[in-house]
């Protein structure tokens, strides 16, 4: 959106509560000082599964590779999240451009084809509450949804390397009434609106004060809200252009059309 022009910069003299938001959170690569964006949510690329159904339960990316899991494992539908897992796994990062280390991914990703048994996407939360598969490669926030609904089910962030995402607020060229966006802005940064909003949603604040009021078990519920050594390893996906954007697109088709 800031790339295509259609939002206006933040004036921070009309904001208040900004100092709420953790400042791991702030100066993320797509937006360098938060000139366009405040975060609203935030998360992570994860292993839901489903306990009652496999005996060990998987806690790293090359877990998933277990002949022990053939056909149980539904993978989120999206180039960016099965190459970065893939890479990941050999210990690269999600934002490679190496030729040669997503030739190997991939070579890698073959030999997982047969521990898959879908490749979905909002589906997968369905077909994981009603125990239709083992394992899910999903989001964090689609993972909190599944585990209020079925209490066989747990979500675990890889602690070597993991994709970080965010819900954003931004106020768009279209505005008509700047003062109120503002107004939203102020009152979704209070502590109070921010906790009610994460009990509500479920997704993870980066309102500390917010966190702070969480109930403990989930404030320290490493899933989702990981602890330091596991945050220093997560990525935010870097944009791509068209390029390499379709350079991952061919890479995951062909992964997906690969026989086992």
């Amino acid at each position: 959106m800031k790339d295509e022009d259609l939002l206006v910069p933040l004036y921070y003299s009309k904001i208040e509560g900004i100092e709420n938001i953790g400042p791991e959170f702030l100066n993320q690569s797509f937006d360098p000082g938060n000139k366009f964006s405040i975060p609203y949510f935030w998360g992570t690329l994860g292993i839901v599964y489903n306990e009652t159904m496999i005996d060990e339960a998987p806690e790293h990316w090359d877990d998933l590779w277990k002949p022990e899991y053939k056909d149980s494992i539904m993978l989120f539908d999206g180039a960016r999240e099965v190459l970065g897992l893939g890479l990941n796994s050999l210990g690269y990062s999600l934002n490679s451009k190496d030729p040669q280390q997503l030739e190997e991914t991939v070579d890698k990703l073959y030999k997982l084809t047969p521990n898959i048994k879908a490749i979905v996407a909002d589906e997968m939360k369905g077909y994981m509450i009603q125990n239709n598969a083992a394992i899910g490669v999903t989001f964090s926030g689609e993972a909190s949804q599944m585990l209020e609904k079925n209490p066989n089910l747990k979500y675990v962030v890889p602690t070597e390397a993991s994709n970080l995402w965010f819900d954003n607020m931004v106020i768009p060229k279209t505005v008509k009434n700047q003062d109120a966006a503002y107004a939203f802005i102020n009152f979704m940064l209070k502590p109070e609106n921010a906790l009610k909003n994460a009990e509500y949603v479920g997704y993870s604040t980066p309102n500390l004060p917010a966190k702070e009021m969480l109930p403990e078990e989930t404030r320290e519920d490493k899933s989702f809200y990981p602890d330091a050594d596991t945050m220093k390893h997560l990525e935010v996906y870097e944009k791509f252009d068209h390029k390499w954007t379709g350079k991952y697109s061919d890479l995951f088709l062909q992964f997906k059309m690969y026989r086992k």
